[in-house]
């Protein structure tokens, strides 16, 4: 299907989401994946609830996100050998005993140590369901316009767990007991992954079925991707390190409870772009666009930065800047597919994902420190630094980024 013919706006969308079996996996994919909206902001929101340090919260969010980053990959290499549901249940098992462990040991007033040690459990075992639906539409739709919608359809659904969720988990978080949104994280992750499971009909093929050799190399021998990858870990600081600042800010001028909507506005403004930007039949190649994203993204963080005037003026920075942010995710992974060869789309698209994660563990456990000695503001200022680093290696990568997966050297 060319862009002659390809449908645009929201027809682009519905034309997707008819292929069999589509509209179920992506509602239960959302479903799953709310608990990521709510997980690491929830465990800011306990810890320090409960009286701890900022440092020991970011400590503790940010070892659930690295953790993520140094598993998932892994599992999901996994996961296209063996098959999705081989995988994802027994993440899931391991995945809710270690938060139900994370919350009780918060509030018997457990050792540090013993949070952060938990915490790095419940982010090791964290289902990569966005990586597996991703996976799905790439099996799904072999021409490349549909399936840039489809991505876009997954980005989008991801912008909307972070709008839902941080409100969500903060309301739970203030109005009932420290630990209210993460118990309901664990019961909105067993249940969106049950229901993902089930639809088999979707489940890519795993590759070890097909007979013959599998490749065990890495999706990162691909340069391209190290690429995407490296912009992706300064995008996952920035939201690390704003998330967590936002927090302390709210705090700063005497309403804790803003930090949910003020966050859900910023993913407000990204899903609304994410929603435009979808939509349109570009004719610009993506690594082009890829790079005039980021490029926004980063003046976003600037706008951030200078936004500390008051309650009301953050959160008009925070929703225009998140105008960059669903065209820069989206871009990313519409790349993949372009960059790595077909048997590790699942691997590739994991990297993207965890390595925002891993962004945000070094972002929320940089922010806690610089909260703790300076206030929400020098989190926020350490946020452009983060961006800026995205967009150096954008620049530097760029050229990489044109090369298809089979002229791209390992």
């Amino acid at each position: 299907m060319t862009d002659a013919v390809a449908p645009s706006g929201l027809r682009a969308y519905a034309h997707v989401l008819s292929v069999p079996g589509a509209a179920a996996f992506c509602s239960a994919g959302a479903l799953a994946r709310l608990s990521q909206g709510m997980i690491g902001l929830g465990s800011v929101l306990m810890v320090s609830g409960l009286g701890r340090s900022y440092t020991l919260a970011g400590l503790v969010a940010g070892a659930i996100a690295l953790s993520q980053s140094l598993i998932g990959p892994q599992t999901s290499r996994l996961a296209d050998r063996l098959g999705q549901t081989r995988v994802l249940l027994p993440q899931l098992a391991v995945h809710v005993l270690a938060l139900g462990a994370l919350v009780a040991s918060a509030g018997g007033n457990g050792a540090g140590p013993l949070l952060v040690a938990i915490a790095v459990a419940a982010g090791a075992s964290q289902p990569q369901v966005g990586a597996f639906a991703r996976a799905r539409w790439t099996a799904l739709l072999p021409d490349e316009d549909r399936l840039r919608t489809a991505l876009a359809v997954e980005s989008l659904i991801e912008e909307a767990v972070f709008i839902v969720g941080p409100v969500v988990v903060t309301v739970l978080a203030t109005a009932i007991a420290p630990a209210a949104g993460l118990l309901t994280a664990i019961g909105v992750v067993v249940a969106g992954c049950l229901l993902f499971v089930a639809q088999r009909t979707t489940e890519p093929r795993p590759h070890a079925a097909d007979g013959g050799h599998v490749p065990h190399a890495s999706a990162l021998r691909s340069r391209g991707l190290v690429v995407v990858v490296a912009v992706f870990l300064g995008m996952g600081a920035v939201f690390g390190l704003v998330e967590v600042s936002i927090v302390a800010f709210a705090r700063e001028h005497g309403d804790p409870g803003a930090t949910g909507p003020m966050l859900g506005l910023w993913a407000t403004g990204s899903l609304l772009s994410g929603i435009a930007y979808g939509a349109i039949a570009w004719r610009a190649p993506a690594h082009r666009r890829f790079l005039v994203a980021v490029g926004a993204f980063a003046l976003g963080t600037i706008l951030i930065a200078g936004a500390t005037e008051s309650l009301a003026v953050m959160t008009v920075a925070l929703f225009v800047a998140g105008l960059a942010n669903a065209p820069t995710l989206i871009t990313g992974n519409t790349l993949v597919p372009a960059v790595v060869p077909r048997h590790a789309v699942t691997e590739a698209y994991t990297w993207l994902s965890v390595t925002l994660f891993a962004g945000m563990a070094v972002g929320s456990a940089a922010a806690g420190a610089l909260i703790d000695g300076s206030g929400a503001s020098a989190g926020l200022l350490a946020s452009t630094a983060a961006a800026a680093a995205a967009v150096v290696a954008t620049v530097l990568g760029y050229r990489l980024l044109a090369r298809p997966a089979a002229a791209a050297p390992a």
